[in-house]
């Protein structure tokens, strides 16, 4: 993670990325909106779906604050990073060595899903304690974008 985001930064991108819709919580500070809009890390959509400016959207108190590409990009560890650009199959698929705990973690940020033999989506890796894991991590459409963004300073 870039060391220049601060902890609530932080967790506000990690709750938008987490989100279905990519929205950023609708309480955060105004030091964090700053933050992250002026970062890069999220953009404000007026009503009628049109990006405001920087200056722009810090004026308005109305729209979504949307998590960018960096923005999740941002919020990974480099375990995670590695992970989602370097420890995946030609089909998706996350290679055996990328640990429970980082497919775990990346699902939750949409980034990553599990899938069973068929293909199909599931929760979870299906582990019960006692069987051990029946479905695979897989990258989403959403977790290769993230991936094939340019490296950062830093990061």
């Amino acid at each position: 993670m870039p060391s220049t985001l601060s902890p609530a930064a932080v967790r506000s991108l990690k709750a938008a990325s987490a989100a279905s819709n990519g929205h950023l919580p609708d309480r955060i500070s105004r030091k964090v909106l700053k933050e992250v809009l002026t970062g890069k890390y999220a953009y404000r959509l007026d009503r009628d779906r049109y990006r405001l400016s920087v200056e722009d959207a810090l004026a308005s108190t109305d729209g979504p604050v949307v998590i960018t590409l960096e923005g999740r990009r941002a919020v990974l560890s480099p375990a995670q990073t590695n992970a989602l650009a370097l420890h995946v199959a030609s089909d998706g698929r996350m290679a055996p060595n990328v640990t429970w705990q980082t497919a775990k973690s990346l699902t939750v940020l949409g980034l990553v899903e599990y899938r069973d033999a068929a293909g199909v989506p599931k929760p979870t890796d299906g582990d019960t304690g006692v069987s051990g894991a029946v479905h695979y991590p897989f990258r989403t459409g959403l977790g290769q974008q993230v991936a094939e963004l340019p490296a950062q300073p830093g990061s």
